[in-house]
């Protein structure tokens, strides 16, 4: 009987996979390049730092070198409470030029929830310019990028996501958490270009500022408050349309976590900051998909004694490589990446208790990040 109702499951649950991962591929044919437009609005690019010292000098060296007019941008880095030379890096800058600045606030030791949603709000309260664009301190962003995502700002359009990947690295752990880093922005971009934003990265977005006052920002409440969250409320209150900036030319670069247990730690932190969703269709989505793991990770063990699950978790798994496959192909190619097909297959018998393991420990674990606490 329970190998009945499993069975059942695994074929539904695949059904449902398939259709999920379909439609993502579909969205990706669906987006579109931004036309050039006048580069005069005012742009504020807001990045969060905390203790950076190794990278937030590189990081605005990037955002310095922008083929938009200098003029028009400013650049607000916001300490947050660094215990290192972050500020003082920053502050070298700011005294160079006249579009940077630095915005500091200490840490309070009773404050135990997500401290980069509050910096970020302290940043865009400070802001002048009419759009806001947000990166990490530990990314490094292409020239044109300020350009193109300012040009996809148009009527109507009140939050734009951008592609994320993380520098080549010569390690085989590395290029495997690339190929798995390009999954997750392809299917961002899918989703967003399906007219179904679920997930973005804040490594690379862009939103207008009053539309961000129309949704009171991010809550000072829960670290749960993130990037998606904020573009999810926008979806759900009708603020205004997302869409996903394709270009190549908008790819922001991000280093790698270079051993598994800070990718483990990275992912599982991201999980934990899932499922707090005002759109409750969502999360079902996700459980959908979760329950597809689940049970192949149910019935892959189970091969070992029940011989008779070999053909229904062939279909299933064979099902999923293809789709996954055609889709994170199409990925690659819009974004300019490498698809190695010896490490995407390695990826996909990896894939199944990634998923398994990471989900359900990020959402028991209490979480820290640089130092501190984070609290669901």
């Amino acid at each position: 009987m329970i190998e009945i109702i499993l069975l059942g499951v695994l074929s539904l649950s695949s059904i449902y996979y398939v259709y999920f991962i379909t439609r993502v591929g579909i969205g990706l044919l669906s987006l579109r390049s931004a036309r050039p437009k006048n580069m005069t609005r005012k742009i504020s690019v807001v990045v969060a730092a905390r203790n950076e010292e190794n990278n937030i000098g590189k990081c605005i060296q990037s955002l310095l070198k922008q083929t938009y007019p200098a003029n028009s941008y400013e650049i607000i880095i916001v300490d947050d409470g660094s215990t290192d030379k972050t500020a003082s890096i920053v502050k070298s800058f700011s005294e160079r030029f006249a579009n940077i600045h630095l915005l500091s606030f200490m840490f309070d030791a009773e404050q135990i929830i997500g401290r980069k949603p509050i910096a970020l709000s302290k940043g865009i309260a400070q802001a002048t310019g009419e759009i806001i664009l947000t990166t990490d301190a530990d990314c490094i962003v292409p020239p044109h990028w300020i350009e193109i995502m300012a040009n996809h700002f148009e009527e109507g359009v009140v939050f734009v996501a951008g592609p994320v990947a993380e520098r080549d690295s010569n390690t085989f752990f590395a290029k495997m958490e690339q190929l798995e880093f390009l999954g997750l922005i392809t299917t961002a971009a899918g989703l967003i270009g399906s007219g179904r934003p679920i997930i973005c990265n804040g490594a690379n977005l862009a939103y207008r500022k009053d539309a961000f006052a129309a949704i009171d920002g991010f809550s000072a409440k829960s670290s749960s408050n993130d990037d998606e969250s904020l573009m999810n409320k926008m979806v759900h209150k009708k603020i205004g349309r997302v869409v996903f900036a394709p270009e190549a030319d908008a790819v922001v670069t991000t280093s790698s976590s270079n051993t598994i247990t800070t990718f483990l730690r990275q992912r599982i932190r991201w999980a934990n900051k899932r499922g707090h969703y005002e759109d409750k269709s969502i999360l079902f989505m996700l459980v959908g998909l979760y329950i597809f793991f689940a049970s192949m990770l149910l019935t892959m063990v189970l091969l070992f004694h029940e011989p008779q699950f070999i053909r229904p978790f062939t279909a299933a798994f064979g099902g999923k490589i293809l789709v996954d496959y055609f889709t994170l192909r199409s990925g690659a190619r819009l974004f300019r990446q490498r698809m190695p097909i010896f490490h995407f297959l390695i990826a996909e018998f990896l894939h199944v208790p990634y998923i398994v393991i990471a989900a359900a420990i990020g959402q028991i674990a209490s979480m820290r990040w640089k130092g501190r606490s984070i609290r669901r």
